[in-house]
């Protein structure tokens, strides 16, 4: 693809100082080659983070308007605003790669977060915020492949599920290995090389006007999914900066469109359809990186129970969760633009303080790679094991 980048949309998903530096023109080459309701909110940035961690960005010169200039100051302050984290969920990553004929796999080779949370003095925010990826300390071969990402919806004050503006930051590792074996080559040589490469974007958009700004970021610190506060200010900086590339979409495309909300309120709406088992909606239209997308809930089936069944790094015991009253949801995502596509499998709970929620995260970015992301939850007690 650019197959790739194409479909992606949202960080992240896209997402984190020991010096970082904005990319010359020779490692933007480089780059090109190597290259819900409440709870609902939750689950769906975490879907998005594990299709952009797919995703190669392109990063011709596109200098930015003095408004877009504007725009990234102000969103640089925004997003530096302490937030009042009110959930939180961990995740435990299982990865399996394909080879051949067969697939193989390992539990606990990373993790992460979402959290939910409000921004001060702001009631109409919502902000998510999501880590997701691999930990090179647990890994096979200590591949060191991640993203982040923040998000701020701010609700119309109308509607109960309709959004005046959203904005989005992300921050991730780049990479463009299509097989195992590549992915070994890469790691190599950006070792070998001292240079290691990283993607950080801006989009922005409200009922009449919507950007996005791309920026390819160079470091000599090969920065993991535990060390992404320490990047995180050097980033806004470099996105700030003269370079990377921008796109805006035009006014008749957002009117076309009708809805300002991003790629996280959408899922959140098609989430919430899913979940009461709703065929009234089934696709919905969004912008991310300057092109427009349509997401559709393709199907909904029920599951009574599904039990998890994992092996942690260094527990001696199996951890096993149990859960029922489920329904499992696939998503197609279209980039309108290019007709890039790509899916993803959440299984979603239905009730209680699970409603909403991804249980398990399912993602095939390609034919040999899948991430499974599992909702880590405390231990049953005794007594409700015994019932």
């Amino acid at each position: 693809m650019n197959h790739k980048y194409k479909a992606c949309v949202k960080l992240y998903s896209c997402c984190s100082g020991m010096h970082l530096y904005a990319a010359t023109r020779g490692e933007e080459e480089q780059l090109k080659k190597r290259t819900t309701q409440r709870n609902f909110l939750d689950f769906r940035i975490a879907a998005w983070l594990l299709i952009l961690l797919a995703c190669v960005p392109s990063f011709a010169q596109n200098p930015a308007t003095e408004d877009v200039r504007d725009s990234l100051r102000k969103t640089k302050e925004l997003m530096q605003v302490p937030v009042h984290v009110d959930k939180r969920y961990d995740y435990i990553m299982t990865g399996r790669v394909r080879l051949l004929l067969f697939w193989v796999g390992k539990d606990d080779v990373g993790g992460g977060y979402i959290r939910r949370g409000t921004l001060p003095q702001d009631p109409s925010s919502d902000v998510i915020e999501l880590l997701i990826g691999s930990d090179p300390a647990k890994a096979p071969r200590a591949i060191n492949r991640w993203g982040a990402a923040s998000e701020i919806f701010r609700k119309s004050p109308c509607c109960a599920r309709s959004a005046d503006s959203s904005v989005f930051f992300g921050f991730m590792k780049v990479s463009s290995g299509t097989s195992a074996a590549e992915m070994e080559k890469e790691l190599a040589q950006e070792k070998q090389g001292g240079a290691f490469l990283f993607s950080a974007i801006i989009n922005q958009g409200d009922r009449s006007a919507d950007f996005a700004k791309v920026v390819p970021i160079s470091s000599d610190t090969d920065f993991t999914i535990n060390q992404f506060d320490l990047a995180r200010s050097m980033v806004f900086d470099r996105l700030l900066g003269s370079q990377g590339r921008v796109k805006e979409i035009v006014q008749s495309q957002i009117q076309g469109c009708g809805r300002p909300e991003g790629f996280l309120e959408t899922v959140a709406e098609l989430i919430d359809d899913a979940v009461r088992r709703s065929d009234s909606r089934t696709s919905l239209c969004y912008f991310y990186n300057g092109d427009q997308h349509r997401i559709s809930l393709t199907q909904v089936a029920g599951v009574p129970r599904e039990t998890v069944k994992l092996s942690l790094r260094d527990e001696p015991h199996a951890y096993v969760r149990s859960y029922s009253g489920l329904v499992q949801a696939r998503f197609e995502d279209i980039n309108l633009t290019n007709n890039g596509e790509s899916q993803f499998e959440l299984l979603l709970g239905t009730t209680g303080a699970l409603k909403g929620v991804p249980v398990q995260i399912r993602y095939q970015p390609n034919w040999w790679f899948q991430a499974i992301l599992n909702l880590k939850t405390p231990e049953p007690s005794k007594e409700a094991q015994n019932r």
